[in-house]
């Protein structure tokens, strides 16, 4: 069974590469998906839903991150619902336990000497650590030809304090990443705190490609809100922003004012039509004390809040696949450069790391 039909998702018939929810390409498959804080996966098993699939991530009695499909092989029962027994996981409901790489290795109430099915197993999936997240390929690739995952150098350098948290979006992925990438939006939503609504010109900008990924950067007047405005006090600097989607589901917002700096790193789970969980990194060189921490978590989620008003107004579902079917203004051009991108993964399967699907500017839809 190809991991594109693990419970309830079906390869799409017409890309052959996505996953298809209700004859959409709804999410691209071969690629690392950040799914969790690394702190919220311990022995106490956590069920991530992703695109109306189950998961279940765990830490075994070594350390190591293990993800299943999360269903019992017996009875469909929520492996989330069991518990960890060393390097293993334990159903609850007929204490079948499955070992790490899915197998099922003991079935209590089997006579001794009678053979467990080959059968009994459920789907595994690789799984690595990095920043601090836990990241997992449901894909069918080779390990060699895997798409590598986003650079996030700051989260290790000195000089640098991390706070993470997570939010709830009422909205598919693909438009929680438009959102965020957007460069216009901010005179209007954010106009209470940040927004310059009587500046909301976007000066033209330059996307820079690489193979997963697209950035672009634009300055701006300073209107420094929340904590930012007590750092930077009552003549700030002019302010940059850099703007930068890395398939499949994550962004990244680089803010500098000076030598003040500061980046939001978000991975977006999708969970369905209507509803994304983006686990986030809030990584700032000032004031990087811990008593800080509580305010920039608060300023984070304020801006989300406000974020998410808009979204939630947008139909559920995937943004189009057709840019013809919204209107573009030149200020989108890095939110139209990931719909690109994302369609042509979606229509293009890579059989090695050679072939290289990009963006390029000026590019008809």
């Amino acid at each position: 069974m190809c991991r594109a039909a693990v419970r309830g998702a079906l390869r799409c018939g017409r890309c052959g590469f996505c996953l298809a929810v209700k004859g959409s390409c709804a999410m691209l498959n071969n690629f690392w998906y950040g799914l969790a804080h690394g702190s919220a996966i311990t022995s106490i098993p956590r069920q991530v839903v992703v695109m109306g699939r189950p998961l279940v991530l765990y830490r075994t009695a070594g350390g190591r991150v293990v993800a299943l499909e999360d269903r019992c092989a017996h009875r469909d029962t929520a492996l989330s619902g069991g518990w960890v027994e060393g390097n293993c996981l334990r159903c609850p409901y007929h204490g079948w336990r499955y070992a790490p790489d899915g197998a099922c290795t003991e079935i209590p109430a089997n006579q001794p000497g009678v053979a467990i099915s080959r059968l009994a197993k459920v789907e595994t999936f690789p799984v690595q650590e990095r920043h601090g997240l836990v990241w997992v390929f449901l894909g069918e690739l080779p390990e060699a030809q895997r798409p590598e995952l986003p650079p996030l150098p700051e989260y290790a350098a000195p000089g640098w304090r991390a706070v993470r948290g997570e939010f709830t979006w009422s909205g598919h992925y693909t438009r929680v990443i438009a959102n965020t990438v957007d460069m216009s939006h901010a005179p209007f939503v954010h106009a209470a705190a940040f927004g310059r609504k009587e500046a909301p010109r976007i000066q033209t900008y330059h996307i820079e490609s690489e193979r997963w990924r697209g950035s672009a950067s634009i300055q701006f007047k300073t209107k420094p809100a929340y904590f930012l405005k007590l750092v930077l006090g009552q003549t700030p600097p002019d302010g940059s922003i850099t703007s930068t989607f890395h398939l499949p589901n994550v962004t990244q917002v680089h803010h500098r004012f000076g030598r003040i700096q500061f980046i939001l790193f978000l991975v977006h789970v999708p969970v369905d039509d209507r509803t994304t969980h983006t686990c986030w990194l809030h990584l700032r060189n000032f004031v990087t004390h811990a008593w800080a921490d509580p305010f920039m978590h608060r300023d984070v989620v304020r801006t989300f809040r406000q974020d998410d008003s808009v979204v939630r107004l947008q139909p559920p579902g995937p943004v189009p696949e057709q840019l013809g079917a919204e209107v573009h203004a030149p200020s989108d051009g890095l939110e139209v450069a990931y719909r690109r991108l994302r369609r042509l993964c979606g229509r293009v399967e890579w059989a090695s790391p050679a072939q290289n699907p990009r963006i390029t500017e000026g590019a008809s839809p």
